[in-house]
């Protein structure tokens, strides 16, 4: 089995512009389709990511550190994935039910494994 990261990109805070109620049925359906993946062994985890952070750039004698949101959109979040192939992994991602909420934008990156790393 390969593993691969899923990038889930937003804009802002998308769980401000929904009612209480829409948050709740949110939550409990991608909920839902994680816990679903968690346990079918094709998900090792994900975790939300606060919308601010830093970038820290340049070279050993050089570091800078700066904000790292140069856009609207960031990475609101991740899945750690596992699958035969990059296609499998998409064909799940296609049915997460936040797609359901509005545009969204999840990368699918595979991980290279590099001996010695870990």
């Amino acid at each position: 089995m390969k593993e691969f990261m899923a990038f889930i990109y937003t804009e802002g805070d998308h769980m401000a512009k929904m009612s209480p109620e829409q948050q709740q049925d949110h939550v409990e359906r991608v909920g839902g389709f994680i816990q679903g993946l968690m346990q079918s062994g094709k998900m090792k985890g994900a975790q939300p990511l606060e919308l601010s952070g830093i970038t820290i750039s340049g070279t050993k004698d050089n570091l800078h550190d700066s904000p790292f949101n140069e856009s609207k959109e960031v990475i609101g979040g991740y899945y750690h994935m596992v699958g035969d192939s990059l296609e499998e992994v998409a064909d799940i991602i296609r049915k997460d039910p936040r797609f359901e909420d509005g545009p969204w934008r999840i990368e699918i990156r595979q991980i290279r494994v590099v001996q010695g790393i870990n």
